[in-house]
């Protein structure tokens, strides 16, 4: 089957850009509607200390790294102090903003993979109709940020743009670091179409971004940063984690008793089983992501499949 045209690819994709937009919308309608866990306040709390001149990770403590601080900085810019609701909107649109430039990356990926009319339309759907399958969460998450910056990463690297891809790869590390998993594909792909040098100098690329992100605050508040790479990497069993699942459908099914504790950013097992089943996950996913890893891709094609395995081991199992 023929690849589809540019034509057909940038019709799909603004019509996956309106589909995403109505699945947005949804999300403020019916039973989407109704909400338990919601981050926007603690996001409001930091992009205010922003706004009134505070220094991240010396003034206050967050946990995210210092790629995500504009996510919280830009709602609290444009908002009044104190009014939730005005942050909470400005949040909303930015986070719908890089929905879009998500479903438009994909667009730009598939094209340049030479995907057929069926693939393109089904990817295409798959993205545009997924707010609807993870709910309201995602309006109160800045996960969209990274995954945005991902998808870009790939198009470029796709495209053969390897600079690019690296250097936003680099600031999607900087933004949640679990980006960090697609760097060894990356890098083996560069290496292996272009040699050594281009890759070196690639990967350099990377590093410097990050390290741009990341050295202001060291020089400023060393502890401050390590307070918040101790948050990330010392998460316990989250409870929407896999591991967890096992808990909690044993806790339905046989009356095994769990106990929940918040903590970290989020609702966690506590107790000597949890623990173990985390540990024991971390072993698993560090496994599976070096299997991953080994693939060494050569081509767009299996650098994106390898990419999308990296990143569903490392969400699954962690």
């Amino acid at each position: 089957m023929p690849s589809a045209s540019t034509r057909f690819t940038s019709l799909a994709a603004l019509a996956a850009a309106v589909v995403f937009l109505g699945s947005w919308g949804a999300l403020h309608r019916g039973w989407y509607d109704d909400e338990e866990i919601v981050d926007i306040p603690v996001y409001e709390t930091y992009g205010n200390a922003i706004e009134r001149g505070s220094i991240p990770y010396r003034d206050f403590r967050l946990e995210y790294p210092p790629g995500a601080l504009p996510v919280f900085a830009v709602p609290a810019l444009v908002t009044d102090a104190g009014d939730q609701a005005a942050f909470r909107g400005a949040f909303e649109r930015l986070m719908a903003a890089c929905g879009l430039v998500l479903v438009l990356a994909c667009a730009v990926a598939l094209r340049g993979l030479g995907a057929t009319r069926p693939r393109v339309l089904g990817v295409l759907a798959a993205v545009a109709l997924y707010p609807l399958v993870l709910g309201n969460v995602l309006l109160t998450r800045f996960d969209l940020w990274p995954a945005a910056l991902v998808a870009v990463a790939l198009a470029a690297l796709v495209w053969r743009r390897d600079r690019l891809g690296f250097a936003v790869l680099g600031v999607a590390v900087a933004a949640k670091l679990y980006p960090a998993v697609l760097v060894p594909l990356a890098l083996a792909y560069v290496w292996r179409r272009r040699g050594r040098r281009e890759a070196l100098v690639c990967l350099g690329l990377l590093a410097g971004v990050v390290a741009l992100a990341f050295l202001p605050f060291l020089a400023l508040a060393p502890e401050g940063v390590a307070y918040s790479f101790g948050r990330q990497l010392g998460r316990p069993l989250q409870l929407e984690s896999l591991g967890s699942s096992f808990f909690l459908a044993a806790h339905h099914l046989f009356g095994l008793e769990i106990e929940m504790r918040s903590g970290h950013g989020s609702q966690n097992l506590a107790g000597l089983g949890p623990a173990i089943a985390g540990v024991l996950l971390s072993v698993v996913q560090l496994a599976a992501l070096v299997w991953i890893w080994l693939r060494r891709p050569a081509t767009s094609a299996e650098l994106v499949r390898w990419s999308a395995a990296a990143l569903v081991a490392f969400v699954a199992l962690g």
